[in-house]
């Protein structure tokens, strides 16, 4: 029978039974290498004693401790998804029955444990913010990383004169539930605000609501939502307007302290570390060549072979730098790469001919991609381009 007052119930739901399928056979396909690991060095060591299989014994305690964890780690998803929140909107209050999540760290969720119950007056409410949560991280056909994403509704409101915060998720962004939620409350008059900044996680959490709260109390660029059309089609335009707010305030922050603005711009160190082995790798492809004609002639195909090498080296020099891309960085590589051509050809004067010429051929390709040095960068940069757009569509 329905309640007196209701207006939506909004229990979090469990995955669909794909992904507890593939929970589940991921947990025990684990769990199986870990009980090989653990019986099968005991069976070499009882079946051959005083060989060499004895150094096997060492993955024992590797295996145990797999089991033990992958165990432990089924345990705590099977309680979380028999002990999920639900929230409850009335006319004039939100109800929540609450858990602990067995998937934080030290937390403990037994059987019997019963759930924490809140009701808040709307009265009580003094803003809410609406923000995405993330679903679950995969990797697509093509290697790269997908993140699911839905939205997720932070109530905050006044309790024994402190601040308190109760988080609600939504399944997905299709889900109606969250514009009943949005235009209840904003017909009850609540301030709406908007942030697209990642609070929450369905499958692992690291913060509680008081962290939460915390963090949305810092947050400088809250944008103010006034409720239009639903959240799929009001999204994309508060999105935009967050993207403008947050850029003048770090154009701001940068004109105010322009060490800041030059902080930025640098990588760390160990970015530049790892930068300098990408033509560490690049010069051993020419010893990789000299290794593969061995001492013959080289062909024609050792110029086309360095300057492919020369160009993928280029992509993944890019690649690395692809979180702050500064087109000076085109010179470092072209620099880099010449400058290395060079030293491969210092590093064969005592070898054969024929290692010789590999190294020449290396060295004049390096010579070749100067003009088409740009074209390495031009690519990451529009794949990182067209990468960001594509996160920015909710899922």
């Amino acid at each position: 029978m329905e309640q007196p007052g209701l207006v939506h119930f909004n229990p979090v739901r469990r995955p669909d039974l794909f992904w507890m399928t593939a929970y589940a056979l991921i947990l025990g396909t684990g769990v199986l290498i870990g009980a090989g690991l653990a019986v099968a060095p005991l069976v070499l060591a009882a079946m051959y004693p005083g060989t060499w299989f004895l150094v096997t014994l060492a993955a024992v305690p590797l295996g145990l401790w797999m089991v033990a964890r992958l165990v432990s780690a089924g345990r705590k998803l099977r309680l979380r998804y028999r002990h999920l929140p639900e929230y409850t909107l009335f006319e004039d209050r939100v109800e929540s029955a609450e858990w602990p999540n067995p998937l934080e760290k030290g937390v403990r969720l037994g059987k019997d444990t019963p759930p924490t119950l809140r009701s808040v007056n709307l009265a009580q409410v003094t803003s809410a913010v609406v923000s995405l949560c993330i679903v679950r991280e995969t990797l697509n056909r093509y290697g790269r990383r997908f993140t699911e994403t839905a939205p997720i509704l932070y109530i905050r409101y006044r309790a024994d004169n402190r601040d308190e915060l109760m988080s609600i998720p939504f399944p997905s962004h299709w889900d109606q539930g969250v514009d009943t939620w949005l235009s209840h409350l904003s017909d009850e008059g609540i301030p709406l605000f908007y942030t697209p900044q990642v609070l929450y996680r369905h499958d692992t959490q690291v913060l509680d609501d008081a962290g939460r709260l915390r963090l949305l109390d810092e947050l400088p660029n809250l944008v103010p939502y006034r409720f239009a059309h639903g959240w799929q089609a009001d999204e994309p335009g508060l999105r935009a307007q967050w993207s403008d707010v947050e850029h003048a305030e770090r154009q701001a922050e940068e004109a105010r302290d322009p060490a800041l603005k030059r902080a930025r711009a640098r990588h760390p160190v160990t970015t530049w570390i790892i930068q300098m082995l990408v033509f560490v790798w690049l010069g051993m492809t020419v010893f990789v060549q000299q290794l593969a004609w061995a001492g013959r002639p080289a062909e024609p195909a050792s110029l086309i072979i360095s300057f492919a090498v020369v160009l993928l080296f280029g992509l993944l020099f890019f690649f690395l730098l692809r979180s702050y891309l500064r087109w000076p960085y085109i010179f470092i590589y072209s620099g880099g790469a010449l400058l290395t051509g060079f030293m491969t050809v210092v590093a064969s004067t005592s070898l054969s001919t024929a290692d010789q010429d590999v190294a020449v051929a290396f060295f004049l390709a390096t010579v070749f991609f100067q003009p088409l040095c740009w074209l390495p960068y031009l690519v990451v940069r529009k794949l990182s381009a067209r990468s960001e757009k594509r996160q920015q569509v909710p899922a």
